[in-house]
């Protein structure tokens, strides 16, 4: 614990027809993924631009619906890079810690790599902790669509809390 993660790959899966349906149906449906880290629920933190506050939303979106650029088109798109923070409580006598909280961002990215995909070798071009080349939301998305290749990846940070 307290080591930050950066752009580690969970996994690659190619949708077929039935995948790309199941997953857009839950984007309409609006469904949440839910985690708990010991025992906290993981939530959205979310800036009020009315207020200097912020509000938290347990779990996130599976993904969104939206439009490219100068396009009417609307596309559903899947949220594969989650960037945790898990905040926590050190103890300066015992160095040990308390985890006091749990927060994700979520982001649609079109993951990109070079060469042939091996699951152990291959560094992504739009997410490398050696060149500290992070996810940002001007990313291209990801698009569920049928044979659409989908790369899951995680960031974790670690906040000490007082």
């Amino acid at each position: 614990m307290r080591e930050p993660q950066m752009c580690n790959i969970v996994g690659k899966i190619k949708l077929d027809a039935k995948n790309a349906k199941e997953f857009k149906e839950k984007i309409n449906d609006e469904y949440r993924v839910n985690m708990i880290l010991d025992n906290l629920p993981l939530v959205v933190p979310i800036k009020r631009n009315d207020q200097d506050s912020t509000v938290y939303q347990l779990g996130f979106h599976v993904g969104l619906k939206g439009q490219y650029t100068g396009s009417k088109e609307e596309k559903h798109f899947i949220h594969n890079h989650l960037a945790f923070t898990v905040k926590y409580h050190r103890d300066v006598q015992t160095e040990s810690a308390r985890i006091v909280g749990f927060e994700v961002k979520p982001f649609s990215v079109k993951h990109e790599y070079d060469g042939k995909w091996d699951e152990k070798k291959t560094r992504l071009t739009t997410c490398d902790p050696h060149a500290k080349h992070t996810v940002v939301n001007n990313n291209s998305p990801q698009e569920v669509e049928e044979n659409k290749e989908i790369i899951f990846t995680y960031d974790v940070d670690f906040q000490v809390r007082l």
